[in-house]
């Protein structure tokens, strides 16, 4: 693999991409998604590289990929995420913390605890189009994960905003992110909870919601009931449209490559897929699928 190959590549990505994240003070994106077969994406937090590894690796191609970041886009720290099924040996990386800023919002990121870093770059473009929706709305957040679609819409005027997810760990991290923007957490509600147990306590309490984004994971499994996003996306969605206002609207989305919405399953409603919300690092790619779903038609 000749050094100049990979070199080129970067080049040539980061040229493309420069102007919009300079413009929109952009400090995490992707720079490398699976090139010409080698099996990594890479993605960039400021002078960090986080390398998402999704077969075995050549050393000699990981060596040569490391020394050409460092020269085109200046990472000093690396992290190897394993996205393969089985074990593979990649190199330990020392605990580290960052903020990025992204359209003026700041995050907290762990670069190296955990398989995701906390935050989802490809849903870049999905959370501006949610600030530019949340002036004076109430929003409900469900598997809010670490609350960057929570902190859009804080920031792009909600009334208020709930972010629901089951992990305490998510949980204080959501609250940490929101307090990292100045942001009341009296307006910001965060619950630890199950987003079908939420559905039932917020029909409980009669309340209502103008926005509600549901982001599950393809499967999960909590106290022995699973979850596949395919089979159970019907009953979520029924559940959500419960508690939506006449004019509101559901964003559902996820990363199921193999996804199909069963409308059929459906409770009357108005659904339709969602273009353009993969940003520009992400447009060759089948990172997520969203729909807007709503209980009458709508312009959303």
């Amino acid at each position: 693999m000749e050094t100049n190959f990979i070199e080129d590549m970067l080049a040539e990505n980061l040229k493309a991409l420069r102007p919009y994240v300079s413009k929109n003070n952009i400090e995490a994106y992707r720079i490398l998604n699976c090139p010409f077969g080698i099996p990594v994406a890479v993605d960039i937090y400021k002078d960090n590289a986080v390398i998402h590894v999704f077969d075995v690796l050549d050393e000699d191609i990981r060596k040569t990929l490391e020394e050409s970041l460092k020269k085109v886009v200046g990472a000093q720290w690396f992290f190897y995420k394993n996205r393969t099924k089985g074990n593979i040996e990649l190199p330990k990386s020392a605990p580290k913390e960052i903020i990025i800023n992204e359209y003026g919002n700041k995050f907290f990121i762990n670069l190296s605890d955990y398989k995701d870093t906390g935050i989802f770059l490809d849903h870049r473009e999905t959370r501006k189009w949610i600030a530019s929706k949340s002036l004076g709305k109430t929003i409900l957040n469900t598997f809010a994960y670490t609350g960057s679609f929570s902190v859009y819409a804080a920031k792009g005027g909600a009334k208020l905003t709930h972010s629901v997810d089951l992990s305490k760990t998510y949980c204080e991290w959501t609250k940490k992110n929101f307090e990292l923007n100045n942001m009341d957490l009296k307006q910001n509600w965060v619950l630890k909870m199950d987003t079908r147990e939420y559905f039932k306590y917020a029909r409980k309490k009669h309340l209502a919601f103008d926005i509600i984004i549901i982001d599950p994971p393809t499967f999960s499994r909590n106290k022995g009931a699973s979850f596949s996003v395919q089979k159970d996306h019907p009953e979520l969605i029924n559940e959500a449209l419960s508690l939506l206002t006449p004019d509101g609207f559901i964003l559902f989305s996820n990363n199921y490559t193999e996804f199909s919405l069963q409308e059929n399953k459906l409770n009357p409603c108005e659904a339709r897929q969602k273009f353009g919300t993969l940003p520009p690092d992400f447009e060759e790619t089948q990172a997520h699928q969203c729909f807007i779903i709503t209980s009458r038609r709508s312009g959303y």
